[in-house]
């Protein structure tokens, strides 16, 4: 029997050992610094805090904003947890928002539906977020933010390295951005995420209450904090090991080859799938980063799923809209069908396997697989 192609597994690179070795003998202790130079670098942004993980970067982003009980939060009801989670560890309240069909975005009628309905002193901030690495119209967000006066933060776990109007995302106007550098896993090799902004306010901020609201303070190259500091603010432990730093480095230096070879993979399957009775392939364009490489089944999608994993290959599905989940369902006593495009569009999404380290035969054996289902599915 072959060998199981997974989803997706991280893609070691060549100076990913390099890196973690540079820690490990101590030769190079500022991994974490140079992770966050060099992805202001790289975005062309002011300022970047790198943290533990994408979610602690979004949380980072909150309490920069200063978030307090009741504000209102705009977000699309497709999103990960992550999102209206760190929304309520704030006693705040996420408004959700339904998306469109073409690319499972945040729809911007029903956003500005959205923001009119709840306009208040408490409505603060739209979080957005990029499904699968193709970017929303951001410019629209934009001018939505400025008329009723809210923040954008942009979740950009799934799209970094994606461009808009020629600006890498990131630096395209967001108040705030936040990356992931494991959007996939839930337990990764590494862990690791980044918040960026052009505002000083903001980051200085950020940077306060990234390590336990420390003024003062100093480290040495062993990360020991000196015994003279000050307290002046309630934070948390939001930083990035350094092991996780050269690892998120090594990651970040092959990002453009990365992407490179993930649209090579998505042009293999919209060829080798093209026709094929029961799938739908997604709408290609130059812009797409393909994070995820997502099909519609038109029928039985569960059944089809299941199928390709008896033929060892293994699929996603991004997201589960969060009125079908019991606590958002029950906390906001939202109905199945309240988000009908979301509901949709989640009973027909599947996500093939699509990373740096699949190899040509590997995508291939999916095409195959995906075919031979299709031809015997009803």
């Amino acid at each position: 029997m072959q060998n199981t192609i997974e989803f997706f597994k991280p893609t070691i690179q060549e100076n990913t050992t390099q890196y973690i070795n540079d820690v490990l003998t101590f030769s190079d202790n500022k991994k974490v610094k140079k992770l966050e130079n060099s992805f202001k670098n790289f975005i062309g942004c002011d300022y970047a805090i790198a943290t533990n993980s994408g979610t602690s970067a979004l949380h980072l982003a909150m309490c920069a904003l200063d978030f307090k009980r009741g504000d209102k939060v705009i977000c699309s009801i497709n999103v990960f947890p992550s999102v209206p989670e760190s929304v309520r560890h704030f006693d705040a309240e996420p408004i959700f928002v339904d998306i469109e069909s073409k690319n499972y975005n945040i729809d911007l009628g029903k956003l500005e539906q959205a923001l009119e309905k709840n306009q208040s002193k408490k409505l603060k901030a739209i979080i957005v977020n990029h499904m699968a690495g193709k970017v929303c119209d951001m410019d629209k967000v934009y001018e939505l933010a400025k008329a009723y006066n809210v923040k954008v933060i942009e979740d950009a776990s799934n799209a970094l390295g994606a461009t808009y109007n020629g600006q890498l995302v990131g630096n395209t106007g967001a108040d705030i951005t936040v990356f992931s550098f494991a959007p996939h896993l839930c337990n990764s090799i590494t862990n690791g995420g980044m918040m960026v902004t052009n505002d000083g306010k903001i980051y200085k901020r950020a940077e306060l209450l990234g390590f336990h609201g420390m003024e003062r303070k100093t480290c040495d190259e062993f990360g020991n904090v000196d015994y003279i500091y000050d307290v002046v603010d309630i934070g948390w432990k939001y930083d990035i090991s350094q092991l996780d730093a050269a690892y998120c480095l090594a990651d970040l230096e092959n990002t453009k080859s990365t992407i490179a070879r993930r649209k090579e993979i998505a042009a293999k399957y919209t060829k080798l799938l093209a026709d094929i009775k029961h799938v739908k392939l997604p709408n290609v364009s130059e812009e797409h980063t393909f994070s995820q490489y997502i099909v519609e089944i038109d029928k039985n999608r569960d059944h089809f799923v299941n199928q390709l994993k008896n033929e060892g290959v293994r699929i996603g599905v991004h997201y589960m809209p969060l009125h079908l989940t019991e606590y958002y369902k029950n906390k906001y006593s939202m109905k199945v069908f309240d988000y009908s495009v979301a509901l949709g569009c989640f009973q027909r999404v599947m996500s093939l396997p699509i990373y740096a380290s699949l190899t040509d035969n590997e995508v291939e054996r999916v095409c195959e697989a995906v075919k031979k289902v299709a031809n015997n599915h009803i």
